[in-house]
């Protein structure tokens, strides 16, 4: 359990600790369940609460968010630590929106491949022009984030095409926490995720990072064990109906 933990604290620092993030959020009073107020993202401009719950009371954790004043958007990420997890939530008011797996790989047991494709780090100077070929077309780069040594951005061209990309965020604590993994469809099944991911993991290994942590969507959890990652629980998001 403390490994699974572990991995879910992580998680949250990784996502709250992003310094464009950082630059806007601050926490929210909502124990039993922790809160992160975003003023703004990279991609959007609408503020948002993020909300996660973890071995707790479920209906204390609801009440304690409902006590937040909302905006915009609130979303709750629930790991599930219960077999009736969504039954439990939905029937406290809230609509499950969809699940992911929560992730880790031991960097320190990770062995080195060069990558089949080239991956490239962006630079300040590509933030413009990764962002406008961005194949999700996504506004996913920020100079804050770019500039910041302990957070690497990466993309696999074909040609001119920007048609995969991703980035970790490496934290003193040892973990990292990857995030924004996306293959533009017509370039899936040819190994150029894989490639990603194992740069990825290069990189974190080079700068001592001992374990990687990651959310993945069902579809995704087999790419990701190829590379390395371990599928730890499942989590789910829900929504206020």
């Amino acid at each position: 359990m403390d490994v699974i933990q572990n991995a879910w604290q992580a998680m949250i620092a990784g996502y709250g600790g992003v310094p464009f993030v950082q630059h806007g959020a601050t926490h929210l009073a909502c124990a039993p369940a922790q809160g992160i107020r975003m003023a703004y993202q990279v991609d959007s401009p609408t503020p948002c609460d993020d909300f996660y719950i973890a071995n707790c009371e479920p209906n204390a954790a609801v009440v304690a968010i409902k006590s937040v004043p909302p905006i915009a958007n609130q979303y709750i990420t629930v790991l599930n630590d219960r077999p009736d997890c969504v039954a439990t939530y939905t029937a406290l008011g809230l609509h499950h929106a969809y699940s992911e797996v929560l992730m880790a790989c031991d960097v320190r047991q990770h062995v080195g491949t060069a990558p089949a494709y080239e991956v490239r780090r962006a630079t300040r100077a590509d933030v413009q022009e990764w962002n406008a070929l961005d194949p999700e077309g996504a506004t996913w780069l920020h100079p804050l984030n770019v500039f910041a040594q302990h957070m690497g951005h990466y993309a696999v061209f074909e040609v001119e095409l920007l048609v995969a990309r991703g980035r970790s965020l490496r934290m003193a604590s040892g973990y990292s926490y990857v995030s924004m993994i996306y293959t533009a469809p017509a370039y899936r099944r040819r190994g150029i995720a894989t490639a990603l991911m194992q740069h990825i993991l290069n990189e974190d290994y080079d700068v001592g990072v001992q374990v990687s942590v990651l959310l993945a969507a069902q579809s995704a959890v087999e790419l990701y064990k190829q590379v390395g990652y371990t599928a730890l629980a499942t989590t789910h998001v829900f929504t206020p109906q």
